[in-house]
């Protein structure tokens, strides 16, 4: 094996400075500010290779050949050393050459000038390692620098900790990397005790001493094992606890109270809970997310999963077109360990798209583990297996009914769908708690906690939901919890501001999905109708009108004799609420309208009677019939009453401040957007006044100040874009981008048109900007392209039922004129027709291609 030949040792300096540092080579000190600094012998010798060598990179093998003389150690315990120096120093005082190794930044206020007489002090220095059974090789981790470095620094700082996760994250490596680093500085040693195997408690004190070679009486007790290692300086790696809490508890107390010099180390699925415990909770492998191909091949899941891929089959290559496929893979999978190397080992069989193909089964096809792990680390379910007999008969059973949850869920949630039974709602509340600290379902911080079951643990789960026979029930306990949800949000919709309800509601979009789904799928009519108008607002508010539609459809045709009148109204207003935006045709949504006013002037409900005639008045206003549109806002007006919310004065105002854009009557639209803007300032609600912008922008647009208009929407997209407000983000980009066609700045139209096309796809809204896309095509010199997008436009214009607004009138006029004049009549008849056969997702393409 060739080595990297090792520079002759420069002798050393009494003392080097570099900025606030003062770095003593012969007493193997350093300083920061004149205090002493706790370094790590490995650390220092670390740091002084670099130092000595600072003129050039240096490669790793170097310095591992440096640090840790006459051992083969792997590369994961130098990048220890070389964040805890980076984290004391700053991250510029050691830099990474790629490629190359590493290479010490900072500058020196001195030369380093050679002293034989120190050099002779530094050769005589011992080089002896301290006793361990920590193996001679460990196994490199991957994408674990800083949960390495941070476990280091607990080790250094408190007499317990606790590396706590599920199953398979890989816990037991994470302590061996960290304890080997650690060895320099526990001079009686670094000693693993694997308790895997050892199912009596009585004989978890037996296998320390054992691991320790200490002897202990017939009959051993802690506080005999804790006499034994009083005054010996050494750390205790006890693995894989979660079995035997009490009995190794017992232990650690013994020692912490007569071994204070002793320091433990603890891997387990769960806390210890000893006062001082700093416990360490181990995440998921990272994912790469928006990264080139040579970084995603480094971050943590990736890597290990292409490790253990080309361990079995050398073949096997991350490129561009696998990448995603491995990501998705390893995302499915959670980012554990386990499961990514049981996975990879099946590459040379499945490839990663049969792979990917497979994972449904995960049970079946995660198998493949190592001969010499441990029993319950060779396939996925073992690993489950075992962490699911640790749980009390409760704590299983609230395990697999917490199943039924998609994504993350709440609390309240969690105890309307667990508790049945002798389980109640409190008992759900303390046995999630359990769970919790047993590492089987994960805490999502926040404002409010949300909870969530690994994908691999929630796949077992339904499992045995499945096998307890109580699957229907819980999934119909999990549908009615969403429809107290959402019946609640209802109750607090016009007294909170939209960004707090999409923050609030937003989260619960999955387990809605799947309640939806089951309530069709089990032929509940009521449930379904219930669930789906209470609901409705959120698929427009999160810019999801096409879902929400389909999903409102499906439901009135659920509607019968035996419907409850005000289920069937909230559903039909829904409707129309979602089509607000003319991704429904005005037929039907009118036709929705005109039934809920219905049903609820018979059940005198005078706020919801309101609402829906607003709602109305706006769609009529957009079909063209403006009488209708002002009788139905006269109602409105009427029966508002002002003791009501502030802001149930929203109806009213978008219902005028729409009438007078839709009739064109552009100087009365400006002037109501305007005092719709105050109000929704006087609210605070920021995403609802982004919408007034964008129609404020739109309608001085239509006075023809295409200047002001370009201006303001660059403004507004940016604020929207600073807010990640995606889903109020794409008729503002759409009209910025309609208004930069009008003024001849193709280029940045063609950009802006491109990123609008996918929000306005999932919201049914690109026919609406047909005419504006069929005019940036003719500036951009494609008149007979620009012809049958104008086709498209003009037959899903009719089909709607909608008139156009000012502005996409007079693009289409625009249009039409120049198509005239450079295309001869029968030829702009035939594309027209060719047009009117396309899709708008077909025609928008067309607009924007290359």
């Amino acid at each position: 094996m060739n080595r990297q030949p090792v520079e002759p040792c420069l002798q050393p300096q009494s003392e080097l400075r570099f900025g606030r540092f003062r770095l003593q080579p012969v007493q193997r000190q350093l300083f920061e500010n004149d205090v002493p600094v706790k370094l790590g012998g490995r650390a220092f010798d670390v740091l002084w290779a670099l130092v000595e060598r600072r003129d050039r990179a240096v490669p790793k093998s170097e310095l591992m050949q440096l640090a840790w003389p006459k051992r083969v150690v792997e590369e994961n315990n130098l990048q220890v050393q070389v964040v805890t120096l980076r984290k004391l120093l700053g991250p510029a005082a050691i830099t990474t050459i790629p490629g190359r190794g590493y290479q010490f930044s900072a500058a020196l206020d001195g030369a380093i000038q050679p002293t034989p007489a120190q050099a002779a002090v530094e050769s005589s220095l011992s080089t002896t390692e301290p006793p361990t059974n920590l193996p001679a090789q460990l196994q490199p981790l991957y994408g674990r620098d800083e949960d390495l470095a941070r476990l280091s620094e607990l080790i250094e700082q408190h007499l317990l900790v606790s590396v706590v996760g599920p199953s398979g994250l890989g816990k037991t490596r994470m302590a061996q990397a960290a304890a080997w680093g650690a060895r320099d500085d526990f001079a009686d040693g670094v000693w693993v005790v694997e308790l895997a195997s050892i199912a009596d408690p009585a004989l978890a004190i037996s296998a320390v001493a054992r691991a320790l070679d200490v002897q202990l009486g017939a009959e051993p007790k802690p506080v005999d094992l804790a006499a034994i290692l009083r005054g010996r300086r050494m750390l205790l790696v006890v693995d894989n606890c979660e079995h035997l809490l009490d009995a190794v508890a017992e232990i650690v107390t013994a020692l912490r109270r007569e071994a204070p010099s002793v320091r433990v180390l603890a891997t387990s699925q769960e806390p210890l809970r000893l006062a001082g415990e700093q416990v360490y909770r181990l995440g998921t492998l990272a994912l790469p997310e928006n990264v080139p191909l040579d970084v995603s091949r480094h971050i943590g899941a990736v890597a290990l999963f292409v490790a253990r891929a080309q361990a079995v089959a050398p073949a096997f290559v991350l490129t561009q077109g696998t990448l995603p496929i491995v990501v998705d893979i390893c995302r499915r999978l959670d980012g554990i360990a386990l499961a990514i190397e049981l996975a990879a080992a099946r590459v040379p069989l499945l490839g990663v798209d049969g792979l990917r193909a497979k994972l449904d089964d995960r049970f079946r096809v995660l198998t493949a583990g190592s001969r010499l792990a441990l029993r319950r680390h060779q396939t996925l379910r073992a690993a489950l297996e075992w962490s699911h007999g640790l749980l009390t008969p409760d704590e299983q059973t609230v395990f697999r009914r917490l199943g039924v949850f998609t994504g993350t869920f709440g609390l309240e949630s969690a105890q309307r769908v667990a508790s049945a039974g002798t389980i109640d709602e409190w008992s759900v509340l303390e046995i999630l708690g359990a769970l919790v600290d047993k590492s089987l379902v994960v805490v999502e911080a926040g404002s409010e906690p949300r909870y969530r079951l690994l994908e691999s643990g929630r796949a077992y789960a339904l499992e045995r939901l499945a096998d307890s026979g109580e699957r229907d029930a819980v999934l119909r306990q999990h549908a009615q919890a969403l429809l107290a949800i959402f019946d609640r949000s209802r109750d607090e919709y016009w007294t909170t501001t939209s960004g707090a309800r999409i923050d609030r509601y937003a989260a619960e979009i999955d387990n809605l999905r799947a309640a939806l789904d089951w309530a069709a799928e089990a032929g509940e009519a009521d449930l379904s109708i219930a669930l789906t108008g209470a609901s409705s607002w959120l698929w427009r508010d999160v810019g999801l009108h096409a879902e929400g539609l389909r999903r409102c459809d499906q439901a009135i045709r659920l509607i019968g004799p035996a419907t409850p009148l005000r289920l069937e109204a909230r559903l039909h207003n829904g409707y129309l609420e979602l089509g607000r935006n003319r991704s429904l045709a005005a037929g039907p949504a009118l036709a929705s309208g005109e039934r809920a006013i219905e049903l609820y002037r018979q059940l005198s409900d005078r706020q919801e009677l309101y609402v829906a005639l607003a709602e109305c008045a706006r769609t009529r206003a957009a079909a063209g019939d403006a009488a209708g549109a002002e009788a139905m806002l006269a109602e409105v007006a009427a029966l508002y009453d002002q003791s009501w919310p502030l802001g149930l004065k929203h109806p009213m105002l978008s219902a005028r401040s729409f009438i007078f854009t839709e009739s064109h009557r552009v100087s009365e639209a400006r002037a109501a957007w305007e005092e719709r803007l105050q109000l929704e300032r006087a609210l605070g609600d920021t995403r609802f006044a982004t919408v007034s912008l964008t129609n404020l922008i739109d309608a001085v647009f239509a006075e023809g100040d295409v200047a002001e208009a370009i201006a303001r929407g660059r403004e507004l997209v940016a604020l929207i874009r600073r807010d990640r407000m995606t889903n109020w983000q794409s008729f503002a980009v759409a009209n910025l981008s309609a208004a930069l066609t009008a003024a001849g700045q193709l280029d940045e139209a063609l950009q802006l048109a491109r990123e609008a096309l996918p929000l306005l796809r999932q919201q049914g809204s690109i026919w609406s900007f047909l005419d504006h896309l069929g005019l940036l095509a003719l500036k951009r010199g494609r008149p007979f392209d620009a012809a049958q997008v104008l086709g498209c436009a003009d037959e899903l214009n009719q089909r709607s039922g909608y008139v156009r607004q000012f502005n996409e009138r007079r693009a289409r006029d625009q249009l039409l004129e120049a198509l005239r004049a450079s295309v001869k009549p029968g030829e702009l008849a035939r594309l027209m027709k060719e047009g009117g056969s396309l899709t708008a997702d077909e025609a928008a393409r067309l607009a924007l291609a290359t």
